[in-house]
């Protein structure tokens, strides 16, 4: 049991629009094929699971709840409900895309993954409302255990692993390329950053840094703020 709640989100009134829209096709089919003569019961048949799949789409998104709470996050939908706690917290996979079409801006897509020590799992992206703003609560509430739990384990020795980027005290960072890993000692690291999508790290010296999506980068930001502490830079 989860302790008190602090914000709640709902179901995206802009995706539920859309599939209102996109179910008004099926419903026309439904009247034709209920005011047709003489009537054609398979048309028929077909018409009304045709809507089902819109309409059955709709009542799931107006389900659908995440609850930050004081201590860790619920879910909640026509499926069921899931709860996970902050201290549990291993992976926290977050992103954001800007998406076009014909080079026009349509919006952002928003995932946000999670995954706790117990093998809980939660997917949650554009179906929820005010999704960026819920990704920055995310950021800020999972952060602080995350980086506790990394930095013991990196003191301890642990070689931390960020899926495209591991580190550890005595071997410095190893960067995954296409084929293997490519090294960067502690004395030549220059710097990191979590720019438009992406995890950055550049060499000292050079301009061009390496880069990941942050879909590749779970922990992003707690590599980011362990990175910035090791090397003391704000």
């Amino acid at each position: 049991m989860l302790g008190p709640e602090l914000e709640t989100y709902k179901g995206n009134k802009i995706v539920m629009a859309v599939v209102v829209i996109l179910g008004l096709f099926p419903l026309w089919l439904v009247y034709i094929a209920f005011t047709s003569t003489p009537p054609e019961r398979e048309f028929r048949i077909f018409t009304l699971v045709f809507l089902a799949v819109p309409l059955f789409f709709l009542v799931w998104l107006m389900s659908v709840r995440v609850t930050l709470h004081s201590d860790g996050i619920s879910y909640r939908s026509l499926f069921g409900e899931k709860e996970m706690r902050w201290d549990l917290l291993e992976r926290f996979g977050y992103e954001a895309v800007k998406r076009s079409v014909n080079f026009i801006p349509i919006g952002t897509y928003y995932l946000f993954r999670l995954k706790d020590s117990e093998g809980t799992k939660l997917r949650i992206g554009n179906r929820i409302e005010r999704p960026a703003q819920l990704g920055q609560k995310l950021i800020e509430q999972t952060y602080p255990e995350l980086f506790k739990k990394v930095t013991d384990r990196f003191n301890s020795g642990q070689e931390v692993d960020f899926d495209a980027i591991r580190l550890s005290r005595a071997g410095g960072i190893k960067a995954k390329k296409l084929f293997g890993y490519h090294e960067i000692p502690w004395d030549q690291f220059g710097d990191c950053a979590i720019q438009r999508g992406e995890f950055y790290i550049w060499r000292q010296g050079e301009k061009r840094p390496i880069g990941w999506g942050l879909h590749f980068v779970p922990n992003a930001f707690v590599l980011q703020g362990l990175l910035k502490s090791i090397v003391n830079r704000p």
